[in-house]
């Protein structure tokens, strides 16, 4: 009976108690389960090095990178994968996770509550993150991505992810033409590390979005050719647009780029390679029919022997000691030597063959510094896929004129992240290395605008101007930060010898041990001298791991810990190649094929 009425007094109380009253009980105030979404800003916008742990695998593949890694090994060379490993899936943990529903909550929160810069800002980074990833990926789990409750998540087509992809960017856009009355605090420009709040750019930033997703679905549907032009009119207005990570370099590794001296993974491992070199110093080797190299290549599309491109200066490492007198760099001053895949460096970013140090190199220099910001596209990139749209649909004067203002916008993003030099000298005051940048920004841009006035930019002639022009030059300026450069690349199929329909098949484009590609002359040869490590030319001749059955890689495969190991039943159906077949890594994407 005591019990009874024990029950029946606590029935009565909480009868009386409000529901909101009671539930308070559950707020922990050191566990909230509502965050502010400009706290989630900033933690969802760092996990945007992800696409550099990615780099790793596809640097070494559209070969930025040479050297000794395994990353080189696996990837470069054998256009493999990391059997039971995470290594290729970062892009894949950063927006399933560590954006995630995170990100799902900046939207609807900001939706919900008005605040129509944050619900933009959100969509526009959802849109940015999913086209990476299913641009590496091609199929994979949209519809079911944050459906609680599930135990395995059905893949949906590469086709979809990126109509998804075009919805959000526009979206975001509708959300940041939306009359916005909401007075933001301060602290906004602190989490925003991007734009620092700054809405006009991050709508100028969701159409960038749509002129990638357009022009990488170019073989698709001409129509997008027009839609990539008008987006790209939309989007950034010069180089002061360029969205950019920023760090703040605190003295540990979470706070610093990845490229930066205090994180080390470039080193000595993964270092400028031999054809990056080659490109940036008009040396790309003539290759006769035997796979030997007989003198220069005639189709030195970004610079030549004669010409300095003073990018070169920045973008990659040299050894030569830095100039006193600025005006005594000139073309020769500084050489530059390549590494080949799975060779040992013979200079690394910083000038250097050992591990830089503090010491050594200070905080580092141009994007290979702590607290260098980390590109996520430029004002550079956007003219050139205006440049290879216009050119496509057979408007070549326009398509010149946006090339022109794609290289000089390159030379202004280039030129941005010089620091100033200072020699380290031994005890024999010999110059050792250098903390910073060999060349000032003064010098910089003097021999960017005699580079400019050359016969490769300003004074390249209408009839002598190619696609080949636009895609390398395009290539430089993606160097060695954006994973979009392998888009690029495929969608040209690595410039391999194809049949009629453009798809490289068995026999015609490769074999078990050789791939064949378009000779320099031919005019669809893109990326001139570029080779695959299987190609029958001197310092390539390796092979493909033998699943890949002749075949580059064409996609990287899921993350291991999500996909192989909790939702294998889903990566099984799919086709042509199955997921978890020991050659789903050659499986052509989508976006890659003619034809819807």
């Amino acid at each position: 009976m005591r019990k009874i009425i024990i029950a029946f007094i606590l029935v009565l109380v909480l009868g009386i108690t409000s529901c909101t009253d009671w539930l308070n009980v559950n707020k922990n105030v050191d566990a909230p389960d509502w965050v502010d979404p400009i706290l989630r800003l900033g933690p969802v916008m760092a996990s945007y090095e992800g696409i550099a742990y990615d780099l790793r695998a596809v640097a070494p593949m559209v070969e930025y990178f040479g050297g000794s890694s395994s990353f080189e090994s696996t990837y470069g060379v054998s256009h493999s994968y990391f059997a039971g490993s995470d290594n290729g899936g970062e892009c894949w943990r950063m927006t399933y996770w560590l954006q995630g529903m995170n990100l799902e909550n900046i939207i609807n929160d900001g939706r919900s509550a008005g605040q129509f810069r944050y619900a933009g800002i959100g969509l526009t980074i959802k849109a940015y993150s999913w086209h990476i990833l299913a641009s590496l990926h091609a199929d994979l789990p949209v519809k079911d991505a944050y459906v609680p409750g599930l135990l395995s998540h059905n893949y949906d087509s590469e086709d979809y992810a990126f109509s998804q992809v075009r919805s959000w960017a526009k979206q975001a856009i509708t959300e940041f033409e939306k009359v916005d009355n909401t007075s933001y605090p301060t602290s906004l420009a602190t989490n925003d590390l991007v734009y620092k709040g700054d809405a006009a750019k991050w709508k100028k930033f969701a159409y960038a979005v749509l002129a990638r997703n357009y022009i990488a679905m170019a073989k698709k549907n001409t129509a997008y050719l027009d839609s990539a032009i008008i987006c790209a009119d939309k989007s950034f207005a010069s180089a002061s647009d360029d969205p950019s990570l920023t760090f703040q370099a605190t003295g540990v590794s979470t706070t610093s780029n990845f490229f930066g001296v205090l994180r080390a993974n470039l080193a000595n491992v993964l270092t400028q390679s031999d054809y990056i070199t080659q490109v940036l110093t008009g040396t790309i080797p003539n290759y006769n029919s035997s796979g030997g190299v007989e003198g220069l290549s005639a189709y030195q599309m970004v610079t030549d022997t004669a010409t300095l491109d003073p990018r070169a200066i920045l973008l990659l490492g040299t050894a030569d000691t830095m100039q006193v007198d600025q005006n005594n760099i000139k073309k020769g001053t500084y050489k530059f030597v390549g590494t080949k895949l799975d060779n040992t460096a013979a200079c690394n970013f910083w000038g250097l063959t050992t591990t830089p140090t503090t010491a050594t190199s200070g905080t580092g220099r141009w994007l290979y510094r702590d607290d260098a910001p980390w590109p996520l596209s430029s004002y550079a990139e956007i003219q050139f896929v205006k440049s290879e749209a216009l050119f496509l649909k057979g408007q070549k004067s326009a398509a010149l004129d946006a090339f022109k203002l794609a290289v000089a916008g390159h030379m202004d993003f280039v030129k941005r992240l010089i620091v100033p030099g200072t020699m380290v000298k031994n005890a024999s005051n010999k110059q050792t290395s250098v903390i910073g940048d060999k060349i000032t920004q003064a010098r910089f841009a003097t021999l960017a605008t005699a580079y400019l006035n050359s016969k490769f930019v300003n004074n390249l002639q209408l009839t002598d101007f190619t696609l080949s022009h636009i895609m390398m030059q395009k290539y430089v300026a993606l160097f060695p930060w954006s994973l979009d450069t392998w888009n690029d690349m495929r969608r040209y199929h690595y410039d391999l010898v194809t049949p009629a329909n453009g798809v490289p098949v068995t026999g015609t484009s490769w074999t078990a041990d050789v791939v064949y590609h378009k000779p320099d002359s031919d005019p669809g040869r893109v990326y001139k001298g570029f080779f695959l490590p299987a190609a029958d030319v001197i310092d390539r001749r390796r092979k493909f791991s033998t699943d890949n059955l002749g075949s580059p890689c064409y996609r990287l495969r899921p993350r291991y810990n999500s996909e192989y190991m909790w939702n294998l039943p889903s990566l099984k159906s799919l086709l042509p190649i199955a997921g978890d077949a020991p050659n789903y890594q050659c499986s052509m994407p989508w976006f890659t094929l003619p034809g819807n």
